[in-house]
């Protein structure tokens, strides 16, 4: 007669003494699929999970939790995640993030930057990858793939530290907003007191430092990237 199969380790809960876990973890993702696959991941790591929540309670069960890794997922053009993570980062001082996306442009890695997120992995990555990864953020460490290191270090090789959106003055952060609330050029001279000849300058400099192609793109990463309020 064979053997019972040895009971499968129990998954952490709320109700478990975490002393002897690495960090406390929470995981969210707009997608609920997304979401509980992480969870599932997470579970078996050597971290508590804190549980999973919705991209747009993020910050909230931030505050409640208060864990110590947020693990979030990135889905392509996606205009909150970076803007959920920078706001996660200042309403819990100390917070790691963690960002597994479905793949990166060059425009995503800047943003990461920007936003403060410690590690950045892609989807394609392993299980036991993913779990170690959140355990040596917990610590501190910065874990990134090695195809979005090598074009982060290309972005930076080829251009100036001090282009993009952290190189915008006060006047072009004061158009990009007016922009967003649909104002033509000659309606935002008329609000700031400018021409339009000068409006149309400071529309061109937001083109080339926010790397976009049009005045809506320039709003939608200026929504992305919290610059917008």
């Amino acid at each position: 007669m064979n053997p019972a199969p040895a009971a499968p380790d129990p998954v952490k809960t709320r109700t478990e003494d975490t002393s002897t876990a690495l960090a406390t973890v929470l995981v969210a993702d707009g997608r609920p699929v997304v979401r509980a696959g992480l969870a599932a991941i997470l579970g078996s790591a050597d971290v508590w999970l804190n549980g999973e929540c919705a991209l747009s309670e993020t910050v909230g069960s931030i505050t409640a939790e208060q864990p110590d890794v947020l693990v979030v997922g990135l889905r392509e053009d996606d205009p909150e995640t970076f803007r959920v993570v920078a706001t996660a980062k200042a309403v819990h001082d100390g917070l790691h993030a963690l960002v597994v996306a479905d793949a990166a442009t060059v425009i995503d890695l800047r943003e990461a930057v920007i936003a403060g997120v410690d590690s950045f992995l892609l989807s394609s990555v392993s299980a036991d990858d993913l779990r170690d990864a959140v355990e040596r953020t917990a610590r501190g460490e910065r874990i990134v793939s090695p195809s979005i290191a090598m074009q982060l270090a290309g972005s930076w090789r080829q251009e100036p530290r001090e282009s993009g959106a952290s190189a915008l003055t006060s006047r072009e952060l004061e158009v990009l907003q007016l922009l967003a609330e649909g104002l033509t050029n000659q309606q935002v001279g008329t609000r700031l007191g400018l021409s339009a000849r000068t409006v149309k300058t400071h529309v061109q400099n937001l083109l080339v430092k926010l790397d976009v192609p049009d005045r809506t793109g320039a709003v939608a990463r200026g929504f992305r990237l919290g610059l917008i309020r």
